[in-house]
């Protein structure tokens, strides 16, 4: 039994063992997440790799604990099936679809999703799940590793704008955590991408919230991340109406989400520099650039955060 995807496919032996018939892909990646039917019933069949998503029975049990208090996420069907590189997820398929604002509508798309998001902390903390997801680590720890330092010098090297820039965003982020000792911000689990595409609604109803890939234990601002994304300030502004950031909170945003854009760099670049004789191009960090020279207004004037000197 193969048990592993098989090109942008399912595999045959999941889909005879479940007895579906496969749809489209879901999602941007050629494989992981999968629309199907059976019976006339509509599924969402997810592959979690394992070297990709550690730990992913920690994902069914956050969204377990949601859903118990009534927050609408994916809940499994069967039983996994679990193979030598993963295992597969079949989901009930939740009903409603996102919603992708147009530009003059993002400003209140935001403000509401702060306001969903403040709302979803207070039932993660209710959850009671205080444990780490394995194979995550805090922000602080992230960016505290030498490896991740050890590698990219090494990509300044080959690449050295781009390693100049991220060496100081690293640099930045781990001056902070160590002169700041965290002890009362909020942490609770998280659900790690809380962007419009994971949202499900219908005529205005939520009805779904789905991808827990990135679920895992930290401070609460950890979730601005992809949902602020270093700009969209009506996302601070909604939660702040919700649940009031503190002081300490507005400080904390910049550091984590400087520490947030380098989950699985380390390994990126071991993979590629770390080859006694690398295959394929060096790799390009586009996407953190892009979001490291992100400026907010809002976060300056709570929190004075300095821009890099990179932003120049």
């Amino acid at each position: 039994m193969a048990l592993t995807p098989t090109g942008p496919g399912l595999d045959r032996e999941v889909c005879s063992r479940w007895r579906l018939t496969p749809g489209r892909v879901l999602g941007d990646r050629a494989t992981g997440t999968w629309e199907a039917t059976r019976d006339g019933a509509a599924f969402v069949v997810k592959y979690f790799d394992s070297a990709r998503f550690p730990d992913w029975r920690y994902t069914l049990r956050v969204a377990a604990a949601l859903r118990a208090q009534g927050w609408p996420t994916p809940e499994p069907v069967e039983e996994p099936l679990i193979g030598p590189g993963g295992a597969w997820v079949l989901f009930h398929r939740l009903p409603g679809r996102s919603v992708r604002p147009a530009d003059g509508d993002k400003p209140a798309e935001e403000r509401s999703r702060g306001r969903l998001l403040a709302e979803f902390h207070r039932a993660a903390t209710a959850t009671g799940i205080v444990d780490q997801r394995g194979g995550f680590s805090g922000p602080a720890e992230l960016v505290a590793d030498p490896g991740l330092d050890h590698w990219l010098r090494i990509h300044e090297l080959a690449r050295p704008d781009e390693g100049r820039i991220l060496r100081a965003c690293r640099d930045a982020a781990l001056e902070w955590f160590t002169d700041n000792v965290i002890v009362d911000a909020p942490r609770s689990v998280i659900h790690g991408d809380f962007t419009p595409w994971n949202l499900l609604y219908d005529d205005g109803r939520l009805t779904g919230v789905v991808d827990f890939e990135a679920t895992h234990y930290t401070f609460q601002v950890a979730d601005f991340a992809l949902s602020w994304r270093g700009y969209h300030d009506n996302v601070l502004r909604g939660y702040d109406e919700v649940r009031p950031l503190s002081d300490l909170e507005w400080q904390l945003v910049r550091p984590v989400f400087w520490a947030w854009l380098f989950i699985g760099v380390k390994d990126l670049l071991a993979a590629h520099y770390g080859c006694t004789d690398p295959v394929g191009p060096i790799p390009k960090l586009e996407w953190q650039i892009v979001h490291v020279r992100k400026h907010s207004d809002l976060l300056s004037e709570k929190a004075g955060a300095p821009r890099l000197p990179v932003h120049e």
